[in-house]
C-alpha cells in the first residue's frame, strides 16, 4: 500500500555491528520539546541518503530548570562509535520551536548557531517547500527555519517504502539500547495522507490513521533530522562525485546562506 506498515518496519530491524554502522558518513538529530522531556532521534546518513536510525531517546527533566537543557547540550556534544573506534559527532540538529517553551528553544539554538543547532517551526500545506531560508523576526532574534512538514512526511513515507538496501533505504536497529521498540514504529507510521475537497478543489492533508494513537513524535523527529541534513547539505557521495554534482551542491549551499 501507499502507507508504510509499522509491523513490516518493526520486523525489518537489523543487528548493527556497532552503535554506528560502517556506511554512515554523517549524523544529524531531531528534537521535540514537551513539558517534562525532550525526545530525540539521531539518524546516520550515507551515500544516496541511505539512512540508519541510531538512537531514539527521551531526556527527562523540568524544562523550567537549567539541568535538562545542560543534559540536552551534553547529548548533542556526545559522540557515537563505529566498529573501528571512529567517533562521529552530530553534524547538525533541528529543534521544534512551534510548541512548548518556544523562547527557550530559540535562545538555546541562537547561542549554538555555529554548532549547526537550528530552530524550526513546522508549517502544513502541500504547497509549502520542505526548507525555507531562516528569518529572525521573533522576540529572541534567533534564526528560525520554516519547515514544510507535509513535504517532509511525503518524502519520508516514500523512503520507508523502499525495500532494497542502498540509496533512500531506511535501516533500523534491533539493538535494544538504541530505543526502536514497537511503539516507535506505531508512531512513525501514525499518519496517512488523505485528499479532502475544500471549496471545490482537492487538498492533500495528513491525518492520524487511528485516533487512539496520537503519539506521532517519531514521525516529526525523523522529519526534523532530515531537515538538519538538508540544511547542512554535506557531501553524501563517495569520492566519485561528478563535477556537475559538485557545482550543484555549491550553488545550493550559497543559496541557503543568504538571509542569515
Amino acid at each position: 500500500g501507499l502507507h508504510p506498515q509499522d509491523t513490516v518496519l518493526t520486523n525489518r530491524r537489523e543487528i548493527y555491528a556497532a552503535e554506528v554502522p560502517d556506511d554512515v558518513l554523517y549524523l544529524t538529530a531531531g528534537f521535540d520539546v514537551q513539558d517534562d522531556r525532550f525526545e530525540v532521534e539521531v539518524v546516520g546518513w550515507g551515500v544516496g541518503k541511505e539512512s540508519w536510525g541510531i538512537r531514539y531517546q527521551k531526556i527527562f527533566g523540568d524544562l523550567l530548570k537549567e539541568q535538562v537543557w545542560a543534559d540536552l547540550d551534553a547529548f548533542l556534544l556526545a559522540g557515537f562509535q563505529k566498529k573501528d573506534g571512529t567517533v562521529l559527532h552530530i553534524l547538525s540538529a533541528c529543534m521544534d520551536s512551534g510548541g512548548h517553551h518556544a523562547d527557550q528553544v530559540l535562545r538555546f539554538t541562537r547561542d549554538r548557531w555555529e554548532r549547526k543547532v537550528w530552530a524550526i517551526k513546522g508549517k502544513g500545506g502541500s504547497d509549502v517547500p520542505f526548507i525555507r531560508n531562516p528569518t529572525t523576526n521573533n522576540r529572541v532574534k534567533a534564526p528560525l527555519f520554516t519547515l514544510g512538514v507535509d513535504a517532509g512526511k511525503a518524502l519520508l513515507y516514500q523512503r520507508l517504502r523502499h525495500e532494497t538496501k542502498g540509496p533512500n533505504y531506511c535501516h533500523f536497529p534491533l539493538n535494544e539500547e538504541a530505543g526502536y521498540d514497537e511503539q516507535y514504529f506505531i508512531g512513525l507510521t501514525a499518519e496517512k495522507m488523505v485528499v479532502r475537497w475544500r471549496k471545490g478543489r482537492s487538498v492533500v492533508a495528513w491525518e492520524l490513521k487511528d485516533s487512539k494513537h496520537k503519539r506521532n513524535e517519531p514521525l516529526d523527529l525523523r522529519n526534523y533530522a532530515t531537515a538538519a541534513l538538508e540544511i547542512a547539505n554535506p557531501v553524501l557521495t563517495g569520492p566519485e562525485e561528478t563535477e556537475i554534482e559538485r557545482r550543484q551542491r555549491a550553488t545550493g549551499r550559497r543559496r541557503l546562506s543568504g538571509g542569515i
